[in-house]
C-alpha cells in the first residue's frame, strides 16, 4: 500500500512510475482527496476546541444560575449537529483514499527494465547448465497419479486447486519442505518461525495479498456465523433444544 505522504510530496514520481506498470497517472486525484480530507479534519478540530470552549462558557453561567446568552446556546447546538456530520464525511474520505491507495500496484525499482511481457525480462545469473533432453518432458499432471498425486480425491474434500498426496508423493513434498527450512535457517542466515494459519486482514494487506487477490482467498466463518447458519436451518424449536441440552434434560 502506498504512503500518501510520497504522494504529497513526489507526485510526478509516483504518476512516472505507475506509468511504467502500465496505470494511467492518479497523484492529481489522490491529493485532491487527501486535501478536501485535510480540510475536514481541520474544520473537525478547530469545531471540537470551539465547542469545548463554549461547553465551559456554558458551564460558568449555569453554576453562577445565569441563563446562557441565546447566541451560545445556538452555537453549541449547531456545533453539537455539525460535528458528527462531519465525523461521517472524514470517515467517507479516510475510507476513499484507503481504498484507491491498496488497489495501485506498487511502483517499479528505477533498475528494473520497462517491458509489456516476460520477453522484455532481462536474464541477471544463470545457474547450473541447461539440459537438453532426448525424450518431450511430461506434466506434472500426466505423471503425478502414479506417484501418488491425487487431484480427484483433493478436491472431492476440498474443492478445485486442492491435491490429496499419497506414499511417495506425501514423502516428497514433506522432505522439500525440510531441505528448504535446513539451508535457509543453516546457511542463508534466516530465523525459523510458525506463523498462524489464519490471520487479520491488515496481516493480508501488509503482504499484498489484498485487496487484488481477495477471490483467491479462503476464508474461516466464526462461531457466531455458524451458529446463526444452524438456526436458520435447523426447527424453530432450535434454541429451546440447545436450552435444554445445556442444562442436561436432553
Amino acid at each position: 500500500m502506498h504512503d500518501i505522504r510520497l504522494i504529497r510530496d513526489n507526485p510526478d514520481a509516483f504518476d512516472a512510475g505507475l506509468v511504467r506498470r502500465g496505470v494511467k497517472p492518479q497523484a492529481e486525484a489522490i491529493r485532491e482527496l487527501d486535501a478536501e480530507r485535510r480540510d475536514v479534519l481541520t474544520t473537525q478540530q478547530v469545531g471540537q476546541a470551539r465547542r469545548n470552549a463554549l461547553s465551559k462558557e456554558f458551564g460558568d453561567f449555569k453554576r453562577q444560575g445565569l441563563n446562557p446568552p441565546t447566541d451560545l446556546i445556538s452555537e453549541l447546538d449547531s456545533l453539537k449537529h455539525n460535528l458528527p456530520q462531519g465525523e461521517i464525511e472524514a470517515a467517507r474520505l479516510n475510507a476513499a483514499i484507503h481504498d484507491i491507495l491498496s488497489r495501485h500496484p506498487n511502483l517499479p525499482d528505477a533498475n528494473v527494465p520497462d517491458g509489456k511481457d516476460e520477453a522484455d525480462n532481462v536474464e541477471m545469473s544463470r545457474w547450473g547448465t541447461l539440459r537438453d533432453f532426448t525424450f518431450t518432458p511430461k506434466e506434472h499432471a500426466d505423471i503425478g497419479p502414479a506417484l501418488g498425486l491425487d487431484f480427484e480425491t483433493g478436491a472431492l474434500l476440498s474443492g478445485s486447486r486442492f491435491t490429496f498426496l499419497r506414499g511417495a508423493m506425501a514423502r516428497l513434498q514433506r522432505a522439500l519442505g525440510q531441505f528448504m527450512l535446513d539451508v535457509q535457517t543453516g546457511t542463508n542466515g534466516h530465523q525459523e518461525c510458525a506463523t498462524p494459519l489464519l490471520v487479520k486482514n491488515d496481516a493480508m494487506f501488509g503482504t499484498g495479498q489484498l485487496p487484488k487477490f481477495t477471490d483467491d482467498q479462503f476464508s474461516a466463518a466464526d462461531m457466531n456465523g455458524r451458529a446463526q447458519l444452524l438456526k436458520s436451518a435447523l426447527p424453530s424449536d432450535f434454541e429451546d433444544i440447545m436450552a435444554a441440552t445445556a442444562t442436561g434434560y436432553c
